[in-house]
């Protein structure tokens, strides 16, 4: 009777494996908008989300990319980790007009300050807490202006995903063979 147990489990064990890995190579992905960015109203000078970028708690078994666009030519996107904007945070914005919180000098995560709009940037999500930065091109641009900064996320399978699925899979596969009459 025992042995007709661990074949009924290991069916369960490679069925589940199967879904998941299936699962994974299909992804998911979700779509949202960057919210909370004030409006670049000053040359030479990164503004920043008040609301981080959405995280993955699961990093290492999942992996998330991260594509941005925006509606407007005349300004830049990038992503910067929290340390970054705190650092920009604290250099008053009267201090210099080359600041080095600007398009150029920037320690970007992802994207630059030659960003194009329309294709926007992709980015690999990694560990940590990480913000929208977003600066005018040219100036400043006028008072009242908006920009709309949009995400979409693809989550799917990580190398340490496929490697576990794999793995749970032939413990499954192992398990049916010795569970069998």
């Amino acid at each position: 009777m025992a042995l007709l147990g661990r074949g009924k489990f290991g069916v369960g064990l490679t069925g589940f494996a199967i879904l998941f890995l299936v699962a994974g190579m299909i992804g998911f992905t979700f779509e949202g908008e960057v919210e909370g960015v004030p409006t670049p109203n000053a040359p030479n000078q990164a503004f920043f989300s008040d609301e981080p970028l959405p995280s993955n708690p699961l990093i290492g078994i999942l992996s998330t990319e991260i594509t941005l666009t925006w509606d407007r030519d005349d300004v830049w996107i990038g992503i910067v980790d929290e340390d970054e904007k705190n650092r920009c945070k604290d250099v008053p914005s009267w201090f210099s007009d080359d600041s080095d919180c600007n398009g150029v000098s920037l320690n970007f995560e992802a994207g630059e300050a030659d960003a194009n709009a329309d294709t926007g940037f992709t980015w690999e999500m990694e560990s940590g807490t990480y913000f929208a930065a977003l600066g005018a091109k040219d100036g400043a641009l006028p008072a009242g202006a908006e920009v709309n900064i949009d995400y979409e996320a693809h989550i799917g399978h990580s190398l340490l995903s496929v490697v576990v699925s794999m793995f749970v899979l032939g413990i499954g596969a192992t398990l049916i063979y010795y569970g069998r009459d």
